[in-house]
C-alpha cells in the first residue's frame, strides 16, 4: 500500500513504547524471584538472543511476518502459520487488556468497575488501529518521546535512593540463577515478534540492520537501568513480593515543597506504553487476519478482534488469580515459543529452501 508506508524508526519507537507496559509488570519482580541481587543481570545476559532475534527478524521479514511465512510455507501451511500467530496475538491483547485494567483498579480507582476501564482502553485502541497504520506510527513516536521523558526523570531521581547493597557483590556461583532469571525476560521479548507483523509497511532504507541492532542494545540498557534502579531502592525480597515495583519506587521520589506527587504523572503517563502495546498487538492481529482469513482490507478486522479481546479479557481472566496464573505460565512460555520458536523455524526452512 503506497499510501500507507511508515520508516522502521517510526515501527522501532512504536514497538519500544510497547514493550515498557509489560516490562514495568515483569521487571524487576520476577527476576529478582529467581535470581536475588543478581537479577539486574538477567537483561544483560538476554542481550545475545535478543540481537540474534533482531538480526533474525530483519533478516526474514521486511516484507512482513504474513507474507513471509506464506512464501516459506505455501499458501497453505502459511495461512496456518498466520492464524496460530492470530490466536496468539489475540490472547495477549485479551491478558494485556484485562491486565491493564486490573492496575488501575489497584493503583489509582480501587471502586470504579473493571469493565468500564476495559471498554475505554479498548476503545481507543480501536480508534487508533482502524486508522491506517502510518497515524499509529505518528501517535507511537509521541508515546515514545513522552515516556522516554518520564522514565528518564523517575530513574535519575531514583537512583540518588540506590543502596548498593541491594545489587552487589555478585559472584560466579550466582550465574546459574542469572540464566534462569533471563526466562521472564525472554518471555517480554516474546512481544518483539509482532512488530514484523507491520513489516509490510516499513519503507525500505540504507542501515537498517544497524538501527534494529542499536534499538535492541538500547532496550537492553534500559531494562538494566529500571532493574537496576528499582532493585536498589527496595532490595531483592521486598521488590519481588511487589507487584509493580517501579511505580512504588516513583512514589518515594519527588521535588521537595514543589513536586511531591510524582507517581500520579507517571501512572498516567504510562497509560501510553499501555496503549502502545494494545494497539501494536491489535494492529499486527489484524495483518495476521487479512492473510490468514483471506480478508481484503485489514480494518474489516479491527473491530472484530477488539470485541474477541473484550469477551476474551472478561470471560478467560474473570479474576487476579486466573490472570496471574496466565502471566506466569502460558504467557511466558508462549511467549518464548512464538517470539524465538517460530522465527527460527522458518529461519531454518529457509536455509532449507536455498539449498533446494
Amino acid at each position: 500500500m503506497p499510501d500507507d508506508r511508515i520508516s522502521l524508526r517510526q515501527l522501532l519507537t512504536l514497538t519500544f513504547a510497547a514493550l515498557l507496559s509489560p516490562a514495568i509488570q515483569l521487571l524487576p519482580g520476577s527476576t529478582a524471584r529467581r535470581a536475588g541481587e543478581a537479577g539486574w543481570l538477567a537483561t544483560l545476559a538476554a542481550l545475545p538472543v535478543l540481537l540474534g532475534l533482531c538480526w533474525l527478524l530483519w533478516r526474514l521479514f521486511r516484507g512482513g511476518l504474513p507474507n513471509t511465512a506464506q512464501q516459506l510455507l505455501g499458501p497453505t501451511l502459511g495461512r496456518v502459520f498466520c492464524l496460530l500467530y492470530f490466536l496468539w496475538g489475540l490472547y495477549l491483547l485479551a491478558a494485556n487488556a484485562r491486565q491493564v485494567a486490573l492496575r488501575f483498579l489497584t493503583i489509582s480507582y480501587r471502586n470504579a468497575p473493571m469493565v468500564l476501564f476495559l471498554l475505554a482502553l479498548l476503545g481507543v485502541t480501536f480508534w487508533l488501529v482502524r486508522k491506517p497504520v502510518r497515524a499509529l506510527a505518528r501517535a507511537g513516536e509521541v508515546f515514545f518521546l513522552t515516556l522516554a521523558a518520564g522514565l528518564a526523570l523517575s530513574l535519575l531521581l531514583g537512583a540518588f535512593q540506590v543502596d548498593t547493597a541491594n545489587l552487589l557483590p555478585v559472584w560466579v556461583e550466582d550465574l546459574p540463577a542469572v540464566g534462569w532469571a533471563t526466562l521472564p525476560v525472554l518471555g517480554l521479548l516474546g512481544y518483539v515478534v509482532f512488530a514484523p507483523c507491520l513489516g509490510g509497511h516499513v519503507v525500505p532504507e540504507e542501515g537498517s540492520r544497524r538501527k534494529i541492532l542499536r534499538w535492541a542494545v538500547g532496550l537492553c540498557l534500559t531494562l538494566t537501568a529500571l532493574q537496576v534502579v528499582c532493585l536498589g531502592n527496595f532490595g531483592p525480597g521486598l521488590a519481588g513480593r511487589m507487584d509493580t515495583p517501579f511505580f512504588m519506587m516513583v512514589k518515594g521520589i519527588g521535588f521537595e515543597g514543589t513536586f511531591q506527587r510524582m507517581e500520579s504523572v507517571i501512572i498516567a503517563l504510562w497509560v501510553l506504553a499501555d496503549l502502545a502495546l494494545l494497539s501494536l498487538l491489535a494492529c499486527a492481529c489484524s495483518e495476521l487476519a487479512q492473510k490468514g482469513f483471506a480478508i481484503q482490507k485489514r480494518s474489516t478486522a479491527v473491530l472484530p478482534i477488539i470485541l474477541a479481546a473484550a469477551a476474551g479479557a472478561i470471560w478467560l481472566f474473570p479474576d487476579a488469580f486466573a490472570l496471574d496464573q496466565a502471566l506466569e505460565g502460558p504467557v511466558l512460555w508462549g511467549g518464548i515459543l512464538f517470539g524465538l520458536g517460530g522465527p527460527l523455524l522458518l529461519f531454518v526452512i529457509s536455509l532449507f529452501r536455498k539449498r533446494g
